[in-house]
């Protein structure tokens, strides 16, 4: 036993070393697309005073006053690093939290000669943003939508079905949208503001959910002109005439926004000092407010924000119309201070750890802010931006964790990323001079300014045919891929199925070993009239047993009786999955397939390609590509019969290439796909299973009490038991595993608590005279037939664990396998040394691996950091040879070792603590500790360790790879 009569539950809590958390202060810049979610380390009291007059002036406008208000127009200024865009990022988050406001955002980088069809583009395009900013749900525009047809208390249940549903010509559809939407223009609920009928019509079309009507309707939206071909499609739309007809739209959706919802409409112009790098910018800061006025003239319940630099301002101001500053300035202009006083700087602070926290469990303490950076900090560094601030948190802690007696010489302290970001950004907005020495970052900087304001510029339009589509697709994720450098390959291979069925097979492979085959179909026809149920038959006739994505523009159809919905089903049930790509990501891919085809050859370009990944944040692009598996190691060992305990106990076999292929196809024993894609319920729950053959996971609450019973080879595959607090999480996931230590199946368990520890201790054995007679059989029965062996990294108590970077053996597998491992064990040190993605860390990290190539090429033994060390030191042969290029000079072997050597003297009774090997053979008792007839079930306790995350990172790597 590992520790007898003895409970290792923790007596203190768990901290994260602060060499970790550098990562909580950085990204202080917000971009465009930061704004429509919600900033998890806003400090509220950070300009209080704007937040203070925009929520007095919302409340305002929200509870029927705006008619009388002319001081709508808030005007924020500042300098540069001041956070304007935070700013207007927290606002909408507050208002749309509290469903007060619909939000619209524009940036003044384009070269705009229309500023009202300026506005009413960048207007409909945040509109159809999720409008939950904590969530992804549906989009601003939806919401509208959903809320004027179900809140009219005019359109029938039926007549609601048969816009959604039946199946009408375009001419028949037309006149059931001209009668309902005269309808709801009649109605006594919308009398309160004058609508524009053809903006109703328009939205009552969108209920259809058909692409190809979609598509028409957002370009109605955006003001322009449709084609005699398009306009057929949606009929009912007079068509969009006049001079003034964006500022109508507007006006129209702003008035349906306070008729269904009584909310505000919120519109900001941002980055207005952008506009000074155009020809004649006063002239254009007096057009672009002209037409804000008349927004705000049109709309009661509009509110107009305008965020620019201060000195910008300043320029302009004597420059325009008094009447316009009049307007500007009534509410009172508010100066955006760019200083932190000592007090925000230590809320600052606090926010960004507790939030470091959250995203590490919850499990981990945090000193408060003064006592871990000492008390004269936040009163040295207060008055500094928030940019700042964060620079020198980073500072401090570099400071804390570097190793003490160090008494070599310290090279010049280079500029931290975020003042080199600050430091580009102030030179692309015209702030400082001009440095020759300019670092590599601001070309990066220039490629995003570009970026932002292509993207506001463009008009990419859906195409109508759905291969071309489906080629808008497939450039698409081969530019994703490169998003990623080389860690992942892509593979598209168009299928000729007939122009009614677009489809693709696509095959991914990561460089952690994930490979995933899948085939993807595009359905886009409507329900109605049989198009989609025509596509789901050729579907399911063409998935020939492989794991599947249906794609569609538009919503899919609801789950009902239908023949449309039992197709659905029997996709689902073949492993099928289901996939929503919205307009506006197929834009999105158009537009940056256009914008890299424009600067493919351009100096920088790679580096802004990878470091923003404007592809690889679209939902679409995660699921096709698994994204959210990138870094993770794929198992490569499996039991050779999960349901025969007795096999399992023998020990695990490498998979040969052709059954991992297998697998990874979703050909795999007992017809479980063995990819990570979502499985039928039919499949993960055994209804008919036995006690004996499944796992039991509950009853049902009905009457009936009938069991619960999982198929014991999901358990394969990783699973999650997600639930809130006291919902018995903890209890169901331990009643699975002791099922399976029943069966002879060993467990390893990772404890940060020190709760499962408690398995060790005899006291949690004995018998209670309370339970009853079943429960204490089932207790005896389990002690009976489980070792227990408890695990201390980082203690001499218990069981410790020594951390080899490479396991025995390595030597002897393919060259492919050992450069694998040595991936991943770089991987590894890199996350213990927080290497990040800079050249030089990028370069670091490659070292690292070609080291640990050679090292395990060579070693019969187990390689260890005291080797790794060494082979730095001695800069062996084929190690300089083959680092040449990336360190020429040797001074990244050199500044390694001083790390790694550091590393190793912090964490010494995890490297050198002696004790057994953290290898698989070991932890799951097929070794020497085993004790005949029983199962091992091994707990790793980890709360003697501040850097919780490497444990369980090599544990994982070594269960997996070893």
């Amino acid at each position: 036993m590992g520790v007898e009569g003895a409970s290792l539950k923790p007596t203190f809590a768990p901290s994260l070393a602060p060499d970790k958390l550098s990562e909580a202060f950085e990204h202080s810049i917000t971009w465009e697309d930061d704004l429509w979610r919600a900033d998890p380390v806003d400090v509220p009291e950070i300009h209080a005073k704007a937040r203070q007059k925009f929520n007095d002036l919302l409340t305002s406008v929200t509870s029927g006053r705006g008619y009388h208000m002319q001081d709508r127009i808030l005007l924020f200024h500042g300098q540069s690093g001041a956070g304007k865009t935070h700013l207007l990022r927290a606002l909408r988050t507050d208002s749309h939290r509290t469903g007060q406001s619909y939000f619209g955002y524009a940036q003044m980088t384009p070269d705009v000669q229309n500023y009202a069809d300026f506005y009413l583009r960048r207007l409909v395009h945040s509109l159809e943003k999720p409008y939950d900013p904590d969530r992804f749900g549906e989009s601003a525009l939806s919401r509208l939508t959903n809320r004027m047809v179900l809140d009219s208390e005019v359109i029938s249940s039926a007549d609601l079905e048969k816009l959604r549903d039946a199946t009408l010509d375009d001419k028949q559809l037309a006149g059931l949208i001209l009668r309902l939407a005269d309808q709801i223009v009649a109605c006594d609920k919308f009398q309160t503001r004058e609508l524009d009928i053809n903006i109703v019509r328009a939205l009552l079309y969108l209920q259809r959910h058909d692409p190809r009507i979609d598509q028409r309707v957002r370009q109605y939206l955006n003001g322009r002109q449709l084609t005699a071909i398009a306009h057929e499609a949606v009929s009912a739309l007079d068509p969009n005439n006049g001079e003034d007809r964006a500022f109508e739209i507007i006006a129209a959706l702003g008035a349906l926004i306070w008729t269904v919802d009584r909310a505000a409409l919120v519109f900001c112009i941002d980055q207005v000092e952008d506009l000074r790098f155009f020809d004649n910018a006063e002239d254009r800061f007096q057009r672009a407010v002209r037409d804000l006025i008349q927004i705000a003239n049109r709309l009661t319940n509009a509110i107009i924000i305008i965020s620019c630099l201060e000195d910008f301002y300043g320029q302009v101001r004597s420059l325009v119309a008094q009447s316009y500053i009049d307007r500007i300035e009534k509410s009172g202009p508010v100066l955006l201070r760019e200083s932190r006083t000592p007090e925000e700087a230590r809320l600052i602070i606090s926010k960004r750890l507790a939030h470091q926290s959250e995203l590490s469990g919850g499990g981990l303490s945090f000193p408060d802010a003064s006592q871990f950076f000492g008390p004269q900090f936040f009163e040295e560094f207060g008055g500094l931006s928030t940019r700042r601030l964060l620079e020198h948190a980073q500072s401090r802690l570099r400071e804390a964790t570097s190793t003490e007696g160090d008494e070599r010489e310290r090279e010049p302290e280079r500029p931290s990323f975020i003042s080199t970001l600050a430091q580009a950004l102030g030179q692309v907005v015209g702030f400082g001079g001009q440095d020759d020495d300019a670092p590599s970052t601001l070309s990066a900087v220039q490629f995003r300014e570009m970026w932002e304001r292509f993207a506001n510029e463009s008009e990419a339009e859906m195409p109508a045919d759905d291969q071309e589509l489906v080629d808008v697709l497939s450039a698409a994720l081969l530019l994703a891929r490169d998003e990623w450098g080389r860690s992942i390959e892509v593979t598209v291979k168009r299928l000729e199925l007939g122009d009614d069925l677009p489809a693709f097979d696509l095959t991914v492979r990561h460089r952690t070993g994930f490979a995933n085959d899948v085939r993807v179909f595009l359905c886009n026809r409507p329900t109605q009239g049989g198009g989609l149920k025509r596509q789901l038959d050729k579907v399911l006739t063409a998935m020939q047993g492989k794991p599947c994505f249906m794609l569609r523009a538009s919503d899919f159809p609801p789950n009902k009786k239908n023949q449309t919905a039992q197709a659905f089903r029997k996709f689902r049930d073949g492993g099928g999955r289901q996939l929503l790509v919205p307009i506006p990501e197929w834009e999105r891919m158009m537009t940056v397939r256009e914008f890299t085809a424009h600067h493919r050859n351009d100096a920088g370009m790679t580096q802004w390609l990878e470091g923003t990944k404007p592809l690889s944040s679209l939902i679409s692009i995660i699921h096709l590509l698994r994204l959210d598996l990138l870094g993770r190691p794929v198992p490569r060992l499996v039991a050779k019969n999960m349901d025969d305990p007795q096999s399992t106990l023998d020990g695990f076999d490498a998979l040969s290439a052709d059954q991992a292929r297998a697998n990874q196809q979703g050909e795999g024993d007992n017809g479980l796909a063995a990819n990570d894609d979502d499985l039928p319920m039919s499949v993960i729950l055994d209804e008919n299973g036995s006690y004996g053959a499944s796992i039991l996971a509950g009853g049902e609450k009905n009457n009936r009490g009938r069991a619960v019973t999982m198929n014991k080879s999901v358990l394969k595959r990783h699973a999650a038991f997600l639930g809130g607090s006291g919902s018995g999480k903890t209890t169901l996931a331990l009643s699975l595993i002791e099922q399976l230590l029943l069966r002879g199946i060993p467990a390893v368990l990772i404890d940060r608590k020190g709760d499962l520890a408690s398995y060790a201790n005899p006291d949690v054995w004995r018998s209670d005279d309370n339970e009853s007679a079943e429960r204490r059989a089932e207790r005896e029965k389990l002690a009976d037939a489980i070792d227990v062996a408890v695990y201390t990294p980082g203690r001499a108590s218990g069981r410790p664990i020594s951390i080899t970077l490479l396991p025995n053996g390595i030597n002897e597998l393919p060259d492919h396998e050992q450069q694998l491992l040595a991936n991943l064990s770089a991987a590894a040190l890199g996350e213990m040394l927080h290497l990040k993605n800079s050249a030089t860390h990028q370069k670091q990290s490659g070292v690292l691996a070609v080291a640990l190539r050679i090292l395990g090429s060579l070693s019969t033994n187990e390689v260890t950091l005291a080797d790794l060390i060494h082979l730095l030191e001695d800069e062996h042969p084929e190690l300089t040879d083959q680092t040449q290029r990336m360190d020429p000079s040797g001074k990244l072997r050199r500044d390694l070792v001083a790390q790694l050597d550091s590393l190793r003297l912090r964490n010494a009774a995890l490297f050198e603590g002696g004790g057994e090997s953290l290898r698989m053979d070991s932890l799951l008792g097929l070794g020497k500790y085993q004790r005949p007839n029983r199962t091992r079930l091994s707990v790793i306790y980890t709360g003697f360790l501040g850097d919780n995350e490497n444990i369980l990172f090599w544990v994982s790597q070594f269960l997996s790879e070893a």
